[in-house]
């Protein structure tokens, strides 16, 4: 896991900023984790929390994340990878966690991981963290079959050809 601190269990207690993550005032450290002790509350009105991580250009990446809705309506909550939206929700009814999970490929050396949260009243539990390179994208390589069909037409261009001469 390239995330540092993803469960959020080096956080020195109830209301401390998460340890290696930029975050703003209302995002911070809880009791209401999916595993472990601790979980990063993403509080009304407006939380952020971000993360910096390297990267390698090209790479495929599993980026996922564990979510909890809160029970406070309206709300509203992203996730981004690089930048780029990959979670965008907005109202969501009262749920326990569930795995948010992407596959995304950087861009950059650097990569940065956001998470926004909106809930009037309440909070977004966000827990387990986790970017995992998978490697640089597959190349793709033609089949033998369509090697063997491409050969079989040039061959046959090539003789209508030299008929005609």
């Amino acid at each position: 896991n390239l995330v540092t601190d993803g469960n959020f269990e080096s956080c020195s207690g109830f209301g401390a900023s998460p340890p290696g993550w930029t975050a703003s005032a209302t995002a911070q450290c809880s009791l209401n984790a999916h595993g472990g002790s601790f979980d990063d509350d993403l509080d009304a009105p407006s939380a952020t929390l971000s993360q910096g991580i390297a990267t390698t250009i090209g790479d495929n990446y599993d980026f996922s994340f564990w979510l909890h809705t809160p029970n406070t309506s309206p709300n509203s909550f992203t996730a981004s990878f690089g930048g780029a939206t990959v979670l965008n929700l907005t109202n969501l009814p009262f749920t326990g966690y569930a795995l948010e999970d992407f596959a995304v490929t950087a861009s950059g050396t650097t990569t940065t991981i956001a998470f926004a949260g909106n809930a009037a009243g309440g909070a977004w539990f966000l827990d387990d963290v986790s970017v995992t390179d998978e490697g640089p994208a597959p190349t793709s390589t033609p089949e033998p079959a369509s090697l063997a069909l491409l050969g079989s037409g040039l061959l046959g261009l090539w003789w209508s050809r030299r008929r005609l001469g």
